[in-house]
């Protein structure tokens, strides 16, 4: 069985048939849009939504949902997302409400059965209180809801539509219940691919969406290097306002680093991830330098710290990678000396000593704040001495 997201609309409109409800939504296909198209849809005297449809979370912080839009401000919407690179949106009604009026609904299809979780603090914030979800393992069509008479006959016909659509996951929130039914305001829905054939054309492959981003230049300039390169070349922006930014060696060590920042609490500060490893030339190193170093630059963080870390290489060689991030710093360097940018490096490895001499020695030469270490320190470390970095006193600070 393979999984697959479907598009909101598609999910809402299925939806909303099982609950004897319309789908007014509209699917725009954006890689073929002309503000013409919804010239004889939209209504002059109405308010919408406009949303990217391509499976993506947290929508809202993102800046891929706009709300309560005119119909001119729908079309100038779908032209950013166009412009953005998106491919795939949904105009619907704008429907205002109450926010405590919000429920959260789901179902999942697990080993143990179809679960129910159900909570009356609906909304974006709806993961920061676990404790408020109830659920339930459905064992059969006679099982005892209890959520009341119209949430329980809304619930019953979302079962419905799960089992005979072959869904393995659907989700609605928010969702709003009353007295003369259900509105569903976002919906999430994955289904078994295994099952197209029986579903009768409820969905088909055309209907699948994957959680595609829009990939910024460093990300582009990184595949390209990475495409002629024997090299493991990879970059991707997590938070292009971050204050910490990563150039790191080593699979395994980039996961220790980044998980380590992240159990401190500190998982929004990362700006970056990714690696350069397989012993990459001094060339592609410095090359890839410059993308990481171009993203920390642009940051509106207040302060910037870079670490520069990996694991106790096999056959990459320090000294020659070091000469590339050398490179790309002394570029960049009055910038980085006037934004007060601080450096952590940990690196063990092939001309492990010549490469920290190296970059202990032009760091302070040029007047940045830095810490270099080698394999004696963990990798642990270098992290929680990045996070303290600012009042550290082990940091050297160049006359």
């Amino acid at each position: 069985m393979s999984r697959k997201k479907i598009s909101e609309y598609r999910a809402k409109s299925l939806i909303l048939n099982a609950l004897g409800e319309p789908y007014r939504g509209v699917s725009i296909d954006l890689s073929h849009y002309k503000k013409s198209q919804l010239l004889t849809v939209l209504d002059d005297t109405k308010k919408y939504v406009v949303k990217v449809d391509q499976a993506i979370k947290k929508r809202n912080q993102q800046n891929l949902v706009s709300l309560n839009l005119g119909s001119t401000e729908v079309a100038q919407a779908l032209l950013r997302f166009k412009t953005e690179g998106y491919t795939w949106a949904i105009v619907e009604d704008f429907y205002p409400h109450a926010q405590k009026k919000e429920l959260f609904f789901a179902l999942q299809r697990e080993e143990r059965g179809v679960i129910l979780s159900f909570s009356e603090k609906g909304g974006v914030n709806v993961e920061e209180h676990p404790e408020d979800v109830k659920t339930l393992i459905i064992e059969g069509r006679g099982v005892k809801l209890g959520f009341g008479k119209n949430l329980d006959a809304v619930f019953r016909s979302l079962l419905s539509v799960f089992e005979k659509a072959h869904m393995t996951y659907l989700e609605i929130n928010p969702l709003l219940v009353n007295e003369r039914g259900a509105v569903v305001l976002d919906a999430a829905v994955e289904v078994d691919t295994a099952a197209q054939f029986f579903v009768e054309g409820a969905w088909t492959e055309s209907d699948f969406r994957e959680p595609k981003t829009v990939k910024y230049e460093a990300e582009k300039a990184v595949d390209g290097l990475a495409a002629t390169s024997p090299s493991s070349l990879t970059l991707k922006v997590l938070n292009k306002d971050g204050s910490i930014f990563l150039l790191l060696s080593g699979g395994g060590a980039s996961v220790v680093v980044a998980d380590e920042f992240a159990n401190l609490g500190y998982h929004e500060a990362i700006g970056n991830y990714g690696e350069y490893s397989g012993n990459p030339t001094e060339e592609e190193t410095y090359l890839y330098a410059k993308q990481v170093l171009k993203l920390l630059i642009d940051s509106n963080a207040k302060s910037k710290k870079l670490v520069i870390a990996g694991g106790v290489a096999n056959f990459t060689d320090v000294a020659k990678t070091f000469k590339g991030v050398i490179r790309a710093i002394e570029d960049d360097k009055e910038e980085l000396i006037r934004q007060g940018v601080q450096v952590f490096v940990r690196r063990g490895g092939p001309n492990q000593q010549a490469g920290l001499a190296q970059m202990k020695h032009f760091l302070n030469d040029i007047g940045i704040q830095n810490k270099v270490n080698g394999s004696e320190l963990s990798l642990a470390t270098i992290v929680h001495d990045a996070v303290k970095g600012l009042t550290s006193d082990k940091l050297t600070n160049p006359a």
